[in-house]
C-alpha cells in the first residue's frame, strides 16, 4: 500500500510490504510489482530481500551462545561420545546443510584439511561459526576436531 493514493508525477511516497515468512529461513527474495498510469512504464517491478531466522533462535545474540545451557541440547549435546561423521551429523550438519548460509560438507571438503582444523578449533570472525575447541570454551577435544577433519574430507 503506497503512503498516498495518488502520487504525482516526481512525487515520492511508501510503500509498504508485508511477507508471511511462515516455515521459512535464511536468505529469501520476493518480488513486488508496482502498477502506474504511466504510459512508458506501467508496472515496476521492485525485489525486497530479506534474512529470515526462525522463533527459537529470533532472540539469541553471538554464536558462542550455543554452548550455553539453553542452547547445548540440539547445538553440542547431541554429538556426546560420537567422532567422524557421526559427530557432524550430530552437531554440525543444521548449520552445515545445503541451503543455509553455512558451506555443506561438499564444499568444505574440498578445503585444506588446515583451514578445516584452525576454522572448527577457532570459528571464524564475524560470522556464526565459534570456535570448538575446549581451549575456546567450545566442547570438542583435538581428537574429536582431528575425526570431523577427516570424515569432512572424506564424506
Amino acid at each position: 500500500m503506497a503512503s498516498l493514493s495518488r502520487l504525482k508525477p516526481g512525487e515520492k511516497g511508501r510503500i509498504q510490504v508485508t511477507v508471511d515468512a511462515a516455515g521459512k529461513r535464511g536468505p529469501i527474495v520476493k518480488t513486488v510489482q508496482v502498477y502506474s498510469n504511466d504510459p512508458k512504464l506501467p508496472v515496476v517491478s521492485l525485489q525486497v530481500s530479506m534474512q529470515v531466522r526462525d522463533s527459537v533462535h529470533l532472540k539469541k545474540g553471538a554464536s558462542a551462545g550455543i554452548f550455553d545451557e539453553a542452547c547445548r541440547s540440539c547445538h553440542v549435546d547431541q554429538g556426546r561420545g560420537k567422532t567422524g561423521f557421526e559427530l557432524f551429523r550430530a552437531d554440525c550438519f543444521m548449520c552445515h546443510n545445503a541451503g543455509t548460509s553455512a558451506q555443506n560438507i561438499t564444499q568444505m571438503s574440498k578445503r585444506p584439511e588446515s583451514f578445516l582444523r584452525r576454522v572448527i578449533r577457532d570459528g571464524v570472525a564475524n560470522s556464526t561459526m565459534p570456535g570448538f575447541s575446549q581451549a575456546n570454551g567450545g566442547p570438542l577435544t583435538e581428537a574429536e576436531i582431528d575425526s570431523l577433519v577427516k570424515s569432512i574430507r572424506n564424506p
